[in-house]
């Protein structure tokens, strides 16, 4: 079951994070550093109601799924597909036990079905050397647009943008 994430799931989410954190260690980059996303991330994407959680007997996954402007999107070294509102899809992780199981792809699908009921595009944006993410993003039709930096990313800003355009 997906649902808004609460204060008291962040202890699992962190660990969920910390885990990710560790896999994209292994596949050579730097995506998520030490110190994000952490506590203070997620308890500010609670406030927002933004935050969601896949509960099966305990938190399996989380996303974010922000509503307001992404001010690292307004600059792409390319074009989106679309200047209509938008939501992102950001903080996706899966408990490890649980990945391969099409876990990421429902959080997507509930990211797409919450994108229909507002009237709103999707669009997400991940590391050049993050294939595992890149691929599933491209599983879920979503198209290329061109490359962003982010503004707070220090060490390797460079993300690669998509879109989806919701009919």
């Amino acid at each position: 079951m997906i649902r808004l994430a609460v204060k008291s799931d962040i202890p699992q989410i962190l660990e969920i994070v910390n885990d990710a954190r560790k896999q994209i260690n292994e596949l050579g980059f730097k995506q998520w550093t030490n110190d994000y996303p952490n506590a203070q991330t997620f308890i500010n994407d609670i406030a927002n109601n933004e935050l969601y959680v896949e509960d099966k007997s305990g938190v399996i996954a989380v996303m974010a799924l922000v509503k307001s402007i992404n001010h690292d999107y307004n600059k792409i070294d390319g074009n989106w597909l679309s200047n209509n509102k938008y939501y992102t899809i950001h903080r996706l992780a899966v408990k490890a036990e649980y990945r391969h199981l099409k876990i990421a792809q429902s959080l997507f699908n509930f990211a797409y079905d919450e994108a229909l009921k507002a009237g709103v595009n999707l669009r997400i944006d991940t590391h050049p050397k993050n294939l595992p993410m890149q691929n599933l993003i491209k599983k879920m039709n979503y198209v290329y647009c061109g490359v962003i930096f982010l503004q707070n990313e220090l060490v390797e800003p460079e993300r690669l943008a998509y879109e989806l355009v919701i009919e």
